[in-house]
């Protein structure tokens, strides 16, 4: 009879594998790597199967079972170094998986074949550990506890190994490592697939983020996401002294969409938007307010600072070559900035303050930056 605690464990990692491959944000958001990490969550759970039968002793299924292990091992490998962008060893890992196989035959003695099958499952188990560090050590998300797991199976892959070595194999040892693999193994493994489904999720719920506070067309956050983020400015504990707010907008936006189209009109706000956000500070806030109208929020700014760096913008971008429907544009802003530097005032009044102050600026001639009382050009 089959060893029933293999049954569960093998129908767990099947069925995490089947749900990182259905729960996406789309079925076409990383289907490459959540079609490979399914076949390596039922290549593990086949191998596991054929390793666990009682009834058959064949060296050929010895062959099967540790190249279906290994192989899906090596899968998850390939997904983890392509979500990093890290090479992967396409080659090196079908020699690896053919060795192994073949080292199963009756090429070599079984306890050579042993110790192949723990070498090789170590070494996976290792660049596995090393993987998955460089992913937690980046998230920084409590206790690295996959590394810890495959590295805890490292180990015992490496004690397996000595116990196999030592005077031709101590069965004694050997049988002690078992119970260690079996944990270590089986859990890195669950595990492991639910930190991809977790990935899985996460992107899937970034993505609906986007959707809910950021513009589908430039990229800058939506007129939601600035209400909110000013809400969140004006009850920061402790609260800023200053926020410096600004509405700016394209010149002659009209003429670009009657002249060159509509389409090269959004290619305009899509530069514009990345010119605006690799331009600004990691705390400030850049959001599309309806329009050619986008909104840029400098939290701790004076006026004065907002009107230096926001004149500097706008003498860059009326420089930058814009390439919108296959023509070279040369476009300008203009912005009107005020100081919201009181607790009790409605960010609403300062929104309506800088929007009146755009249109002053709109009226003086364009690509110009005014504040209360002061100008820029």
């Amino acid at each position: 009879m089959i060893d029933v605690h293999i049954l569960p464990i093998a129908l767990t990692i099947v069925l995490v594998g089947w749900s990182s491959w259905r729960f996406a944000a789309s079925q076409t958001e990383l289907l490459r790597e959540r079609r490979i990490w399914l076949q390596g969550c039922l290549c593990i759970a086949g191998g596991m199967m054929v390793e666990a039968q009682p009834l058959l002793h064949w060296r050929v299924l010895d062959a099967l079972s540790m190249g279906l292990l290994l192989g899906g091992y090596q899968q998850f490998a390939l997904v983890l170094a392509s979500l990093q962008g890290r090479r992967t060893w396409y080659v090196a890992d079908i020699l690896l998986c053919l060795l192994t196989i073949l080292a199963n035959t009756a090429l070599l003695p079984v306890q050579w074949a042993a110790m192949w099958n723990v070498v090789a499952l170590g070494g996976a188990f290792v660049r596995l550990s090393w993987l998955h560090w460089q992913i937690e050590r980046l998230i920084r998300q409590g206790y690295p506890i996959l590394t810890t797991l495959y590295a805890l199976g490292a180990v015992t892959f490496a004690l397996r190994l000595a116990a196999l070595g030592w005077q031709g194999g101590s069965t004694m040892l050997v049988d002690m490592s078992d119970p260690l693999l079996y944990l270590f193994v089986s859990t890195a493994t669950i595990y492991g697939s639910f930190g991809f489904l977790m990935v899985i999720l996460r992107r899937r719920t970034l993505h609906l983020v986007r959707e809910t506070l950021q513009d589908s067309l430039t990229g800058a956050l939506n007129r939601r996401c600035l209400d909110e983020t000013l809400q969140q400015l004006r009850q920061a504990v402790p609260p800023f002294r200053r926020v410096a707010i600004a509405m700016l907008d394209v010149d002659h936006f009209k003429q670009v969409n009657d002249r060159y189209g509509h389409a090269a009109g959004d290619e305009v706000l899509r530069q514009l938007a990345q010119f605006c956000r690799q331009s600004l500070r990691e705390q400030d806030v850049f959001a599309r307010y309806g329009g050619e109208e986008f909104c840029v929020l400098l939290p701790g700014a004076s006026t004065a600072d907002a009107l230096r760096k926001l004149d500097a913008m706008r003498e860059q971008f009326a420089r930058l070559p814009l390439l919108a429907g296959g023509q070279t544009l040369h476009c300008t802003f203009s912005a009107g900035v005020v100081c919201w530097d009181d607790a009790e005032v409605n960010p609403d009044k300062c929104l309506h303050q800088a929007d009146d102050l755009l249109y002053q600026a709109k009226r003086a001639g364009r690509n110009c930056i005014l504040a209360a009382g002061q100008a820029s050009t």
